[in-house]
This record gives C-alpha cells, sequence and structure tokens, in this order.
C-alpha cells in the first residue's frame, strides 16, 4: 500500500511590529466559522497562493502591516512537518524543516526543474512525473499540482457554479482538466497517448520541411562548386585517400625527428641540471671565504688589541708609587678596606701573550682554510665553464641542426592537411547532399496516418464506484428526495435523482459539489490512489439558509447531518471547511473548531484586533 499526501497544520501571518495571526489545523474535520469580513476567505486564498497560485491574497485593511505568509504542511509517508514560506506580495517559495538546510522553490511548474513548489506537493501526493493529455490529438504534457488544485480548493464563488467540479469553464482546458480526473479515478495518466498530427497541418508541414529542404540542396550543389575541384565522388575519394597517406608519411616523419630532439632535450636537461648544481657550489664557496676573510680581519684586530694592554701593563709597572686618593697615605700605611684585590701588571702581560698565542694557533687554521677553500672554487669555476660548453654544445645541435628538420617536418604535415581539406569538405558535402535528396525522397512517399491511441479512458466501474461514494455522501447529509446519483459522460457531472446538478439552485449546487470533491477524496483513499489527501471548501452551505425559489425547502439537519458526517468518517484524511455559521457544539470534540465572533469576545477573526 503507497502511502501519499499531506495535511496543514497551521497558517501563519508574519509583520514588523505586529503580532502574528496564526489558525493551526489538524487530520481529520476542521472547521473555521464566523460572519462575514472575519478573514475566513482569505484563508482560503492564502492556502491556494501557497500551494503555488499565482494570484496573491486579496489586500484587505488589517493585512497592511503583514509581509509574510507561511504554511505547515504534514507528509503522510515520514510525518515530517515542512514549512512553505513566501511573500504577500508573490515570488518563490523558500521551504525549510529541521535537520535539513533551506531550499528555495519556485512558484511556476517546470518538469525539469525540481525545486518548484508544484514538484514538492506532486512528490507528496505520490504524483510526480505523470502526464495528461492537452487535446483531442493525443498532446501530452507534464502534471502540474495546480492541475489538482480545483479538486482540492474550492472557493466560494466556485462552488456554487454550473460547471462540473472538473471543470474550469475554459475551454481551451477541458481536456486537460478531465485528464486529472481520470487520472485520479484510474491511476493511469497519459504517458502512453501517441499524439495525432492534424493532416491538414502535417501536409504544409512536409511541404515547408521539402521546400526548405530543396533550398538547402541548392546552397550545397554552390559550396561544392566553389571548391573548383574535378570529378565525381570516387574519383575525389581516391584524391583523398592520397593525400591522407602524405599525412601519415608526414607525421611518421616529425615523430622521428621529434624523437631525436627528445633525447637532445634530456642531455641538454641534464648538462642544464649539473651547471647549476656547480654554480650553486660555487656561489656557496665564494659566501663562505668572503666570511672567512672577516673572520681573519677580526682575529688581526684581536691580537693588536692584546699587545696593547700587554704594553701599558709594562708601563704601569715602571711608574713610582703614589700616595692613596682617598686617605692620602703612602702605600705602606693604606686603609685596607680602601684596597681592592687586581692583577698585577706581569700577570696581565702573560695573559695577554697566552690569549695572543692562542688567536695565532686559530689564525694559522683559517689561514688553511683559506687556501683550500680558494682552491675549491677555482676548480668548481673550470668545472662550470666546461658544463657550460657542453650545454651550448647540446642546444647549438639542437638549434643548428634539429630544429631545421623538425619544422620542415611540421611544415610537410601542414602542407598535406591543407591540401587535404578540400577533398574532405567535398566529401562532406556530397554526403549531405545525398541525404537532402534521401529526405525529398521521403516526403514525397505516401505515409500512414497515425493515431492517438493509448488515451485513458475510465472505466463504468470506476464511474459507478464514484457515484456510489456522492450517493452515500449525500445520505449520510441527509439529502433531501435523494433517488440514486449516477454520473453523465456528457457533462462530466453528477445526476442527482435523475436531474443534472447544474440544473438545481446554488443551494443544492453547493452542498453537491462539495459531494463531489469530498467524494473524489474518499474514493482515492479507498482504492490507496494518489491524492493530495485533503480537501478545503469556502462555503459550501451558506446559501442553504435562502434556497433559491425552485429548490424549495431543505431539512433542518442537513447542516448537522454534514457536520458529523466529515466529523467522524474522515479522521485518515483533511477537510477544511470555512462557513458563515457555526457548526453543532456536539462536534467539538471530534473535529477541530475555530470560531471567529467579529466582536471583542473570543477571537474576532484571522487577525485579532
Amino acid at each position: 500500500m503507497t502511502i501519499s499526501g499531506f495535511s496543514i497544520t497551521r497558517l501563519t501571518l508574519t509583520g514588523r511590529g505586529v503580532p502574528d495571526a496564526e489558525v493551526n489545523f489538524m487530520a481529520g474535520l476542521n472547521v473555521i466559522s464566523g460572519p462575514s469580513d472575519t478573514g475566513k476567505t482569505f484563508i482560503t486564498q492564502c492556502i491556494d497562493f501557497m500551494m503555488g497560485g499565482s494570484k496573491a491574497p486579496k489586500e484587505i485593511l488589517q493585512t497592511a502591516s503583514y509581509e509574510t505568509v507561511t504554511l505547515g504542511v504534514r507528509a503522510k509517508v515520514d510525518d515530517k512537518e515542512y514549512f512553505l514560506e513566501r511573500s504577500l506580495r508573490g515570488g518563490d517559495v523558500r521551504l525549510h524543516t529541521a535537520g535539513e538546510a533551506d531550499r528555495i522553490l519556485s512558484e511556476k511548474h517546470s518538469a525539469e526543474n525540481e525545486n518548484t513548489v508544484s514538484h514538492f506537493l506532486s512528490n507528496l501526493s505520490g504524483l510526480t512525473g505523470r502526464k495528461i493529455r492537452t487535446n483531442k490529438l493525443g498532446k501530452t504534457r507534464p502534471l502540474s499540482f495546480r492541475d489538482l488544485a480545483r479538486l482540492i480548493l474550492v472557493d466560494e464563488e466556485t462552488v456554487i457554479s454550473e460547471e462540473s467540479p472538473i471543470f474550469s469553464g475554459q475551454v481551451i482546458f477541458s481536456t486537460a482538466e478531465g485528464a486529472v480526473f481520470r487520472l485520479l479515478l484510474s491511476g493511469v495518466d497519459d504517458s502512453s497517448v501517441i499524439a495525432q498530427v492534424d493532416p491538414k497541418v502535417s501536409r504544409i508541414r512536409l511541404e515547408g520541411k521539402i521546400e526548405v529542404i530543396e533550398v538547402l540542396v541548392e546552397r550545397t550543389q554552390e559550396k561544392i562548386s566553389e571548391l573548383k575541384l574535378d570529378g565525381d565522388v570516387a574519383s575525389l575519394r581516391k584524391q583523398f585517400d592520397s593525400v591522407e597517406a602524405v599525412i601519415e608519411s608526414a607525421s611518421a616523419e616529425l615523430s622521428a625527428e621529434q624523437e631525436s630532439v627528445a633525447t637532445l632535450e634530456e642531455k641538454r636537461r641534464s648538462a642544464w641540471a649539473s651547471l647549476r648544481h656547480v654554480e650553486s657550489r660555487t656561489n656557496v664557496l665564494s659566501e663562505l671565504q668572503q666570511r672567512f676573510e672577516l673572520l681573519k680581519t677580526q682575529y688581526s684586530s684581536d691580537l693588536r688589541r692584546l699587545q696593547a694592554i700587554s704594553e701599558a701593563g709594562l708601563r704601569l709597572g715602571q711608574m713610582k708609587e703614589e700616595r692613596c686618593p682617598v686617605c692620602g697615605a703612602v702605600a705602606e700605611h693604606h686603609d685596607y678596606e680602601h684596597q681592592s684585590p687586581q692583577a698585577s701588571p706581569s700577570e696581565v702581560a702573560d695573559a695577554c701573550h697566552a690569549e695572543a698565542e692562542k688567536i695565532r694557533r686559530l689564525l694559522a687554521d683559517l689561514h688553511n682554510t683559506l687556501v683550500d677553500n680558494e682552491t675549491e672554487v677555482k676548480r668548481l669555476k673550470q668545472e662550470g665553464l666546461v658544463k657550460q660548453a657542453e650545454l651550448d654544445a647540446v642546444s647549438s645541435e639542437i638549434r643548428v641542426l634539429l630544429q631545421p628538420r623538425v619544422q620542415a617536418a611540421v611544415q610537410k604535415l601542414r602542407d598535406s592537411q591543407s591540401a587535404r581539406e578540400p577533398y574532405r569538405r567535398a566529401l562532406d558535402l556530397y554526403g549531405r547532399l545525398e541525404e537532402l535528396k534521401e529526405l525529398i525522397s521521403e516526403g514525397d512517399r505516401p505515409k500512414k496516418a497515425q493515431r492517438a491511441d493509448g488515451a485513458v479512458v475510465v472505466g463504468s466501474s470506476e464511474i459507478e464506484q464514484f457515484s456510489k461514494q456522492v450517493d452515500a455522501l449525500l445520505r449520510a447529509w441527509h439529502f433531501p428526495n435523494l433517488d440514486r446519483v449516477t454520473f453523465s459522460d456528457s457533462d462530466q457531472d453528477i445526476v442527482i435523482s435523475g436531474q443534472q446538478r447544474a440544473s438545481h439552485g446554488k443551494g443544492v449546487r453547493a452542498i453537491t459539489h462539495a459531494a463531489f470533491n469530498i467524494a473524489l477524496l474518499r474514493y482515492c483513499m479507498s482504492r490507496s490512489m494518489p491524492h493530495p489527501g485533503l480537501v478545503v471548501i469556502d462555503s459550501p452551505l451558506v446559501v442553504y439558509r435562502e434556497p433559491d425559489a425552485d429548490e424549495g425547502g431543505f431539512s433542518d439537519d442537513v447542516k448537522g447531518a454534514f457536520y458529523r458526517s466529515l466529523a467522524s468518517g474522515f479522521v485518515d484524511a483533511q477537510i477544511i471547511i470555512l462557513e458563515n455559521e457555526d457548526p453543532p457544539a456536539d462536534i467539538d470534540d471530534s473535529a477541530n473548531v475555530i470560531r471567529f465572533t467579529g466582536t471583542e469576545v473570543g477571537r474576532s477573526g484571522f487577525i485579532t484586533k
């Protein structure tokens, strides 16, 4: 059993600086009642708008501050709730649900685009990918969810219409609208229909095609003449093959030369890499040589400084003893607190001589290093000259010997390809010419007329079962003087007790219109057929209060029976009724009843004051 369909969970208006306006729905029967100007019709328009309708809800005074409308829907297949959000001014729809990234759905249906409101709702309804017939010749197109709208969304004007609930009244759409009804009853779409072409149109098209083909033939012959090649197709083919042989020879020659060049290129790359290595090593050693020279200069400076310290110590030792600059006493009477331990001039001289000797050893080692490094730099420079000579020799061989041969082979190949091009072009044109002539020949042959077969026809069994569903509903609603409900193939509408539905007054037309749409929902549910799973009807009972003159009176309990039947018989589907008068109080426990009062008592309307 395939689970399909969805239900509406809530409808919300939001705006800046105003509280949200919201109504909540549940599975089963939902009734919104209240006097005029409380927003009931506006709710119907919003639901239609959010299901892909192009016409925005009519502007009313209370909605001036509201900007966005959001429709919550719950899928039956996975019980997941989705939210469709759209500006009241129109445009695309934002789809969001918990745990998934938001998607932007186009308001316009497109068979190639899955991101549309139509595809989303059709998928929930189990009707994705279906096709319907659009004319008597069998032309088909993909089903759009808007094709289903009039069978699940009925406004207050449509509900009293004399037209069949199947049709919108526009003749150009009648075939498609009938196909949608057949699809819901039978579960079979029009994918297998083969379109029939109008014989007159077909002949005109054929003559037009032949005329165009003849023009193409003439132009193709002109292009062949412009090539100025002698001979027929066979001789041109032979010349083409000869040129192809020359091209193959030139390609082989070019490949051989390129292989030779590739060998020398590899040798040149090797020589270049060796040269770069030598130059890099030379640069490193040259940089070290400069740093070693700086170190040598530093060592020499240190030796001169130590020599100066040693000579200063010697001179200080030769100076006579002076009185203490602090206490004025001679040396033998110095206060020891004023003395500080210090090395003697001779000790300083010895230390300087030792440090100088250490630096001289370092200088000797540095001298040896400088000599070795200089020798290595000279060797590398000489090796670099050798590598450069090898690189120059290989480059010269490539440039002087092989490159001209490669260029000659390339030029030969280009010349042969240029010589081949006219022959190839001529053969292509001759081939096209033969195809065009064959098309003209096929166009002159008589063809068997195609006919539109495979069209879906609703069987008498389906029609009978649907009629029984309508009959059962009307009996449950205590419809007066009911004999039997049948279906008229000519009118595509129900016949009540032998009388056409359209021949009744507004009150009967309204309640029987509701019976038609709700019976279709029950029929699809009972057979597990694809259907959106809900019906929204605006004012199916309002005209019952004032029946037309030819209708006579109605049973007082029709209204109560209407609500009680829907409350108990559609718990697995969803029905939303919008009416002026309140439903009987005894259905409050089995239905979701929202009463608008139009006053300050209770909830005044959809948008509370």
